[in-house]
């Protein structure tokens, strides 16, 4: 195992945790805003939070999977500047 962590990530592997990662987070954030929201009319603010934020949380984890999984497939083709080809 590589201990070099300055480098940006190269197995599809790690491609496929910084997806979950990025995933989580951006579906962490509306769901806490929307936590705020309902805490705001119906109180209980720790519970809302967690609600909203857990299933934000689940949501974003499903989506980048499945971007992952979209966007890395056997069977599509890379484009030239994926394969790492000069700019024309």
């Amino acid at each position: 195992m590589s201990a070099d962590f300055s480098r940006n990530a190269r197995t599809s592997l790690d491609r496929e945790y910084a997806y979950m990662a990025y995933g989580m987070i951006a579906g962490a954030v509306p769901g806490i805003v929307a936590g705020f929201v309902v805490a705001a009319f119906v109180g209980h603010a720790a519970m809302w939070l967690s609600v909203f934020g857990g299933i934000g949380i689940v949501l974003g984890l499903v989506t980048g999977i499945l971007l992952h999984r979209r966007r890395h497939a056997p069977g599509v083709t890379e484009g030239p500047r994926e394969r790492g080809a000069a700019p024309e």
